[in-house]
């Protein structure tokens, strides 16, 4: 016969293993990430992203004026996920950090970003400022 400490230790291991699969840092469990980049530049002006974390390079890739470039990733279970992405266009060339988990490892799923010159905007929006949320450029950076 199980005692009653026995039932409590395996509800509580059962809480946790059902809370590490829920979440958004627990690896592939469900289903990948997806960041969806849209150029949205100008007409005539062809984005020229390059991705990479510490473990991915995702080469280069070109995106025309209205055009999408989607990628797939599993976050890592310690929450340490950063991709970051140049980006040029003409004589521009900067670069973000697209996924950090420190600071987007809430929301799980799919992220749409769109990139105009003055910096990315994320589909997310905030009720508070009533306003999508925009980054500004980090330093610009070559491609290499």
């Amino acid at each position: 016969m199980i005692s009653r400490t026995s039932h409590f230790v395996l509800l509580r291991i059962l809480s946790l293993l059902l809370l590490i699969i829920t979440t958004c840092d627990a690896g592939c469990l469900w289903k990948p990430t997806r960041l969806h980049i849209t150029n949205e530049l100008g007409p005539g002006l062809d984005l020229t992203i390059h991705c990479k974390s510490r473990n991915d390079d995702l080469g280069q890739h070109v995106v025309p004026f209205g055009g999408e470039y989607t990628f797939d990733f599993c976050p890592n279970f310690w929450g340490t996920t950063l991709f970051f992405c140049g980006m040029s266009w003409s004589r521009e060339a900067h670069w973000i950090d697209i996924y950090d988990a420190s600071r987007d490892s809430s929301r799980c799923g799919n992220w749409n970003w769109t990139v105009q010159a003055t910096g990315p905007c994320m589909d997310y929006y905030n009720y508070y400022t009533k306003e999508f949320v925009c980054y500004p450029w980090n330093d610009k950076a070559s491609l290499q």
